[in-house]
């Protein structure tokens, strides 16, 4: 069989532009109608999650015991992680895997018995197993794994931003009265729309809920923009499946999908162009995925503004304490006097730790020129910082 079929990305951007996930999942325990679908369905299971652009994380109950895996429509396969690979049996052959950084190797499993809700992932046929530590450590939850298109494929997927739930149901062929948007799938297998931005630069989007930004712009569309207009551009600092990557974002004027127009969005600069959760979260989206459509309607936050980080900070979660990874140079934090390895203990008289780390990351880009006061102890030293958020795009 072709290596050329096993591909995975994965992002999570440190850039803290994003939002989290509260999550309580449940599936539904008897199949319901809903009219919310491409036609009147039949809901095979159904979840809560955050409502905005938050990870989206559900629970997959496996050997007796419940594990968060992330919803990646950008990921060809399903994945395990690398904690769970002593349940996975023997491996059948180690593949090659693209990510948003570098190439990476993975070993492919013969798919496990594990149920997300009634759905069996079994039915997906192949698993990867990766290391997901790093991602556990920016989310500040244990993540166990991911939920890609080989098992999403074969089914509808519903997420209502607006009302923070997600519905699994079996399409079938009929009309929707949201606006509909025809899915191609290429070679790789991952979903793809097609887009236009500033003067009509046409462009095929991924679309890809593992990722937490507005999205992305392969690396030759971006040199041409910036080549054509006077953007300003800011350095990005993301975490994927093959390590942590610096590149550049910028805020681009328009895009175009469909009938919808949208201004002043942020993209980064990556290895291919892809639109992430916090552009779909302005809309409630449904997946046909066998009959390769998206539908949107707008949502609340259709016409909300796009931010990203405006502290310089970079943290982790790790063994209950909120680490700073890195601190940009020049940043309002660095300027503070805080580094690389200090933890912080308080914010704004709060208890850092009970924040949700996408609570926190929200805080960190919630206006120009907010104060911000934080505790911090690095080494054996406490003291009292304060600086002014200051917005970078």
């Amino acid at each position: 069989m072709s290596k050329e079929k096993y591909y995975i990305s994965l992002k999570v951007v440190l850039v803290l532009s994003l939002f989290v996930l509260l999550l309580a999942g449940s599936c539904a325990e008897e199949p319901k109608s809903t009219s919310n679908g491409p036609a009147e369905q039949k809901v095979l299971a159904e979840f809560e999650i955050a409502k905005g652009g938050d990870p989206i994380l559900l629970p997959v109950r496996f050997k007796d015991k419940e594990y968060l895996f992330f919803l990646d429509t950008g990921s060809s396969h399903t994945a395990f992680d690398t904690s769970l690979k002593h349940e996975l049996g023997d491996a059948k052959r180690i593949e090659r895997m693209i990510t948003l950084g570098n190439p990476i190797t993975a070993e492919v499993f013969d798919a496990p018995e594990a149920f997300l809700g009634p759905l069996n992932l079994q039915d997906c046929g192949e698993v990867t197993c990766i290391d997901l530590k790093m991602l556990s450590l920016v989310v500040g939850k244990k993540i166990s794994g991911f939920i890609g298109m080989n098992f999403l494929k074969e089914y509808a997927v519903q997420i209502d931003f607006d009302k923070g739930t997600l519905l699994l149901f079996q399409p079938a062929e009929g009309q929707h009265s949201y606006w509909e948007l025809a899915i191609n799938y290429g070679s790789l297998g991952w979903p793809r729309i097609t887009g236009h931005i500033l003067d009509g630069t046409k462009v095929d989007f991924v679309i890809d809920t593992g990722c937490n930004t507005t999205g992305s712009l392969d690396s030759k569309i971006f040199e041409e923009i910036l080549s054509k207009k006077e953007i300003k551009t800011s350095e990005a600092l993301s975490a994927t499946a093959s390590g942590i990557v610096r590149s550049r974002e910028a805020r681009i004027g328009n895009l175009s999908i469909g009938s919808f127009e949208y201004e002043d969005l942020i993209f980064g600069e990556g290895n291919w162009s892809y639109l992430g959760l916090s552009f779909l979260s302005r809309h409630i989206v449904t997946f046909d995925f066998p009959n390769s459509r998206i539908y949107l309607k707008k949502g609340k936050e259709f016409k909300k503004v796009d931010e990203k980080d405006m502290s310089g900070l970079h943290l982790l979660r790790i063994s209950n304490k909120t680490v700073v990874y890195s601190v940009d140079e020049g940043s309002p934090a660095q300027k503070a006097g805080i580094r690389a390895n200090d933890v912080i203990l308080k914010i704004d008289d709060k208890d850092a730790n009970t924040y949700d780390m996408w609570e926190l990351r929200r805080l960190l880009m919630s206006g120009d020129r907010r104060k911000i006061m934080m505790i911090i102890k690095h080494g054996d030293d406490v003291k009292e910082v304060s600086f002014l958020l200051k917005k970078k795009i």
